[in-house]
């Protein structure tokens, strides 16, 4: 007997349409707010499409173009989210826009980035230190609008380093910069915390590790680190 229609092949001719709306569209009409929005209205919207077309929204089976669709879109959706958290680079942003700017982004790039810095979080894991910082690399020259990128490359330079005591001030330098430009990287905090933590700083380590949870409360290691601090006294 003939198969039916792979699944989700219903969903194409949507998508087909919104990837095209898009590409041409700024970040707030992308998450379908306006320059008055505030911060927590773009938290909401990032969400509410995220669970609409994340890739792992995808039903298996699911035909090749449906996934490279879900992508771009998602892609679309978080550099919109990107830009618009934070309260400091929504402002520049809504400057930029009215310099004539903030019109498009290359997808493809951004794609490819944080494919490579999804896998140098696997190589830093495996502690392959050096090709981690190699991958992020290669990321940030793809998109270098990704604070996370920066403190991920910090934090794995720090750790391929021999002496981590000569190490650290080069990769607080860049993992602050990080957190300069996005104060809400919860990821950044917890590096400083790890390496304050390995240079003898627990009073420094511990006030990096509470930042991290109270940004991400679900950060499981710097909960552990805030507990094992607790009981120490």
């Amino acid at each position: 007997p003939a198969s039916g229609p792979a699944p989700g092949s219903e969903e194409l001719p949507s998508l087909r349409q919104l990837a095209a709306t898009m590409k041409g569209q700024n970040h707030f009409q992308r998450l379908g707010l306006t320059e008055q929005t505030e911060g927590s209205a773009v938290k909401i919207a990032y969400f509410r499409l995220a669970k609409l077309y994340h890739p792992d929204t995808l039903p298996p089976g699911a035909p090749q173009e449906l996934e490279k669709l879900k992508a771009e879109v998602f892609a679309y959706i978080g550099d919109a989210y990107r830009a618009l958290s934070d309260d400091k680079s929504r402002a520049a942003y809504i400057e930029e826009l009215k310099s004539g700017g903030g019109d498009g982004v290359d997808v493809q790039a951004i794609l490819q980035a944080e494919e490579l810095f999804q896998k140098s979080c696997i190589l830093v894991k495996a502690r392959k230190y050096p090709e981690a910082v190699k991958m992020l690399n290669d990321a940030i020259a793809l998109n270098a609008e990704e604070p996370e990128f920066f403190a991920w490359r910090g934090y794995a330079r720090f750790l391929a380093a021999p002496d981590k005591k000569a190490a650290q001030p080069e990769a607080f330098r860049e993992i602050q910069a990080a957190i300069k430009r996005n104060e809400r990287c919860a990821p950044a905090h917890y590096f400083l915390g790890v390496i304050a933590k390995l240079c003898g700083d627990a009073t420094g380590a511990l006030k990096h590790f509470k930042r991290t949870v109270e940004l991400q409360p679900d950060h499981i290691d710097a909960m552990r680190e805030v507990r094992m601090a607790s009981q120490k006294k």
